[in-house]
């Protein structure tokens, strides 16, 4: 056998060997540890739309670090080398964007006109490019929030359940005097993945990519106890936003939430999602798209 095929073998097999180190090596947090080992799922709820239950903070202690591990050393060495490796034999490929944003997801299968054309035949005033610009844009306020542990800004975009949920996921790191920085975001690209409803309500899912830097400090110390200050992560992320099956986008009305739908008022809104004037509940989707999960794609 070709001693070039040999090394090749040997390196994937030692690969696979150490990937049930890999498999509990630190994943950086993000908006309430998404990207951390636990993942999270969702069930139906009844009344005020979906609950949503995710993992608890296991992104936060009792993580195998590669880095602290003469296994973990050796591992990441190999890494290096393999990827190396196939960006030489791949050099002047289309394959060569694939090592530089890992992370990021193909859009195979997503098929976003047909999409947006059978939104468009429910509700003829909805815009693609104010959704994807609203999907955006909550997305980096949520990234913002975050880090500056101030969920409440969040507060007119999210449902109930999920308002909850990351605030409460927030409030253990300010327990523990811990920061997940997020900097440098990116999105890179938007796209409108699917449409549904039920008896209830309209789904919308949308698939963001994005390039960040996102990684833990300890408070006291300033220790950098997950991710890096300089290496970039690429993400795909699944944004699923909901609204009360029924409600039309108004002309020439764009989606992002700056007063109440329902009386005027500038939108401050309190912990239970009501206008704190006419005291409507404006964050379960009775008048416009709220988000209602956020995970991983």
């Amino acid at each position: 056998m070709d001693r070039k095929k040999v090394m090749k073998i040997a390196v994937i097999g030692v690969l696979l060997l150490s990937f049930c180190f890999l498999i509990t090596a630190p994943i950086h947090a993000d908006v309430g540890n998404s990207f951390s080992g636990g993942g999270g799922g969702h069930s139906s709820g009844g009344g005020g739309g979906y609950s949503h239950s995710y993992g608890g903070s296991g992104g936060l202690s009792g993580i195998f670090f590669l880095s602290s591990s003469p296994i973990g050393i050796a591992v990441l060495v190999l890494l290096v080398l393999y990827a190396v490796y196939n960006m030489r034999k791949g050099k002047g490929s289309a394959n060569t964007y694939t090592y530089a944003n890992p992370g990021i997801k193909s859009n195979e299968g997503i098929f976003e006109e047909e999409i947006i054309a059978r939104i468009q035949e429910e509700d003829p005033a909805f815009s693609a490019e104010n959704f994807r610009n609203y999907a955006s844009e909550v997305w980096l306020t949520l990234q913002e929030a975050w880090e500056a542990k101030d969920w409440h800004k969040v507060r007119p975009f999210e449902s109930n359940t999920l308002f909850n949920v990351h605030n409460r996921q927030l409030q253990e790191y300010i327990d523990h005097h811990k920061t997940n920085y997020m900097n440098m975001q990116n999105v890179r690209g938007i796209t409108i993945a699917s449409y549904s409803s039920d008896e209830e309500h309209e789904i919308v899912h949308v698939k963001l990519d994005a390039s960040l830097l996102d990684y833990v400090v300890d408070d006291d110390s300033g220790k950098v106890l997950e991710g890096s200050k300089t290496d970039y992560v690429y993400r795909s992320y699944n944004l699923e936003f909901i609204r009360k099956k029924g409600i039309k986008t108004k002309e020439q009305e764009g989606t992002a939430v700056t007063n109440c739908p329902n009386c005027g008022a500038p939108t401050t809104v309190t912990s239970s999602g009501q206008c704190e004037y006419c005291k409507s509940i404006i964050t379960n989707g009775d008048f416009g798209w709220v988000l209602n999960r956020y995970s991983p794609w």
